[in-house]
């Protein structure tokens, strides 16, 4: 059961209730206005990068996009079913994990090459956390705080803090990561 007109018809919605034409949404995401028609009228799939993207340009969480869930049935996504989302950096891969519909936060792993640096600027407000699966990773916080973890070890953070992720270990890091995808007003 696809749940693509569903979402289409929530973010034509939205785009219409804020007055923007497909070209004014285009310009701001840079996402093109026909793909942006064909996904509002269910002819496309979406990315879920590109679904953050327009759900941060529209100031909204996912939770306000994505159609309602049963909440008493488990939410799986199998491993073949997982893709990775457009990397920003070509040594660092992420995947979606299976997420619960009902709120604002997303689930994802993380593959680190060897020596592979991503930087997040911090823009985002609430919790993050992380879970080293395999090798070492260090988070290095702007205000010169830095924390090294091994495999098994966990840190919540303030997702707003910039920092950076640096594999430093002999082989590459996987980890899981969660994080509150609501913003604050502003």
């Amino acid at each position: 059961m696809t749940h693509q007109p569903a979402l289409g018809r929530r973010l034509k919605a939205l785009r219409v209730s804020r007055g923007l034409s497909l070209k004014e949404v285009g310009a701001a995401t840079g996402v093109s206005s026909s793909f942006i028609s064909m996904v509002e009228t269910g002819r496309n799939d979406l990315s879920v990068g590109r679904l953050m993207m327009l759900a941060e340009f529209y100031g909204v969480g996912l939770g306000d996009i994505l159609p309602a869930r049963d909440t008493d049935q488990p939410v799986v996504l199998r491993r073949a079913e997982r893709k990775a989302v457009d990397p920003s950096v070509a040594s660092v891969t992420t995947e979606p994990l299976a997420s619960w519909p009902h709120g604002d936060v997303a689930t994802g792993f993380r593959r680190f090459d060897i020596g592979a640096e991503l930087a997040e600027a911090g823009t985002q407000a609430g919790p993050a956390f992380l879970f080293v699966l395999s090798g070492e990773l260090m988070i290095d916080f702007a205000e010169q705080t830095q924390v090294v973890l091994g495999e098994g070890d966990s840190v919540w953070f303030e997702a707003s803090r910039r920092h950076r992720q640096v594999n430093v270990g002999d082989g590459a890091a996987e980890v899981v990561t969660f994080k509150n995808l609501s913003r604050p007003d502003v």
